[in-house]
């Protein structure tokens, strides 16, 4: 299976009892981190497909939410504002930039590069 086709399994909507999106947190890590855009207090807590290959970002920045579409390889191509979005559920997974509490799961390049981390919201 091609990078692309993987990459479509992961975020197409997992069965009961396997991974989402968090599987493939690193193959998207240049999106997710292009979305948070250096804001270390925001994270990252929905990955999904969208439109032209492109992928659909859910961006928590405090009490805002945002849809971020941004490409594979990090490029954004627009912000919307969520209002009234629902807050994320508190054991969630969400990706940081940096790592907020003990239990977090590095997220590494595969020569070792810390991308972000894996933690809950409520870290």
């Amino acid at each position: 299976m091609g990078r692309p086709l993987l990459l479509a399994a992961l975020l197409a909507g997992p069965a009961a009892a396997e991974p989402g999106w968090e599987a493939a947190a690193a193959l998207v890590a240049p999106a997710l981190r292009a979305c948070l855009a250096g804001d270390k207090a925001a994270f990252v807590d929905d990955v999904g497909p969208a439109s032209n290959g492109r992928l659909a970002i859910r961006v928590r920045r405090g009490a805002v939410t945002e849809r971020c579409i941004a490409s594979e390889a990090g490029q954004v191509a627009m912000r919307l504002p969520l209002p009234g979005a629902p807050p994320p559920e508190a054991a969630a997974t969400a990706y940081f930039l940096e790592r907020r509490c003990a239990d977090a799961r590095r997220v590494a390049a595969p020569g070792g590069t810390v991308l972000g981390w894996l933690a809950y919201p409520a870290c």
